[in-house]
């Protein structure tokens, strides 16, 4: 058994080696084969795939590294590959790597010396990996406000090509979205961070590490944004053009965006989650499906409205802790700030902005995150049930 899982090793690593895209920073065989082995056992994939492993970031004496590990995809699948981020530290002779999700990518983050990172850039990543480990309820088909906009001009329209599906026809979670039209231009549907990886023939993948807790991804674009990995994007920056690439394999029929979602490292579906606006489901089948808002539904083909018009501002239920009827509203996001109201159990309201204050053992756990009311008062998230662990609306 162990010399079958050695030899499926070697055959991984030398695929990502045919597979090489243009020129990066340096891979010792050394750390692509700790890596490419951190991936296999972190995502047990159940068709072998090569793993291409590539160097985002490294500090000035190259013992710390930050990188990228890709599956890259059969070509009859259309789909964005998996890809994955793995801190790397060089100690005694060897390197030690973590995936992004185990236990060990954020000890090695926590670790990692500053020069390693931009600024802003380790909390975000940290903040990104702590999704994993703290799970909010919500009730099933409930209507999660990921805080994202679709990923174009804001009171523009594009085609929805493709409904809800994900890596081939049978497996879940249906976690992307297809889009195509409009001018083309694909922009960042919130802040975050970007890192680029598979970058070959002008095309590549792009993933968004966003300031919520949620990841977006982007394939199949040309013409791709010159940013270097870890800088910071604001929400409207250009990441691309719809296209046809295909840097990491799988296919496609035409010119689209492949959009995919994570929470943390985690795939996520998009069936009940609001982006731009929409309120998206399944079919009945891969790249079925509608998205709906005020009533109107636009099924696969149709035109969505990126906001504009009609959109809402996110809304969450209070939940007190303890057993209580209601719980305190604030005039900061401080425990020990001024008291200024109270919210019912059940009560519905309306939030106009999220920023990080005072932790709040709340009803799900341990929590930072806070809510500014639209009235202006202050509440922690850890007594309002948004549906979503993250952020729901704008940061403040």
């Amino acid at each position: 058994m162990r010399s079958h899982r050695l030899t499926q090793l070697t055959l991984l690593i030398l695929s990502a080696t045919l597979f090489s895209p243009a020129p990066a920073a340096e891979i010792s065989p050394e750390l692509q084969k700790a890596a490419s082995q951190a991936m296999l056992l972190q995502l047990q994939p159940t068709v072998q795939q090569g793993i291409l492993v590539e160097i985002q970031k490294t500090n000035p004496d190259k013992q710390w590294v930050l990188g990228s590990a890709t599956l890259i995809l059969p070509s009859h699948l259309d789909d964005v590959p998996e890809t994955r981020l793995f801190m790397a530290q060089y100690i005694a002779n060897h390197w030690r790597v973590a995936i992004e999700g185990s236990g060990q990518y954020g000890q090695l983050l926590e670790q990692a010396p500053d020069a390693l990172f931009a600024p802003n850039e380790r909390k975000l990543l940290l903040q990104s990996q702590s999704v994993n480990q703290r799970q909010k309820r919500s009730a099933p088909l409930a209507e999660v406000q990921t805080g994202l906009g679709l990923p174009w001009v804001e009171g523009t329209a594009w085609r929805l090509t493709g409904g809800p599906h994900g890596d081939d026809q049978t497996s879940r979670p249906f976690n992307s979205l297809d889009f195509a039209g409009g001018n083309g231009r694909v922009l960042a549907p919130r802040d975050g961070l970007i890192y680029q990886s598979c970058l070959r023939n002008g095309s590549g993948l792009i993933t968004l590490v966003h300031d919520n807790g949620f990841t977006s991804s982007y394939y199949h674009m040309e013409n791709l944004t010159n940013l270097g990995n870890g800088a910071t994007v604001s929400k409207g920056t250009y990441l691309g053009k719809i296209g046809m690439g295909l840097p990491c394999g799988g296919s496609t029929t035409g010119p689209h965006v492949h959009f995919a979602l994570k929470q943390g490292s985690n795939k996520t579906p998009v069936d009940g989650k609001v982006i731009g606006g929409w309120l998206f489901r399944e079919g009945s089948a891969p790249y079925q499906g509608y998205a709906s808002r005020n009533g109107n539904r636009v099924n696969v083909g149709g035109e969505l409205l990126n906001f504009g018009a009609g959109s809402t501002l996110p809304s969450g239920i209070a939940t007190p802790g303890n057993n209580e009827s209601s719980v305190n509203l604030r005039q900061s996001p401080s425990l020990s700030s001024t008291i200024v109201g109270s919210l019912r159990k059940g009560e519905t309201v309306t939030i106009a902005c999220t920023t990080q204050g005072d932790w709040v053992d709340g009803v799900w756990g341990p929590t930072q995150l806070w809510n500014r009311l639209s009235a202006g008062s202050w509440i922690s998230d850890g007594f309002i049930d948004t549906g979503s662990n993250q952020a729901v609306a704008p940061p403040c």
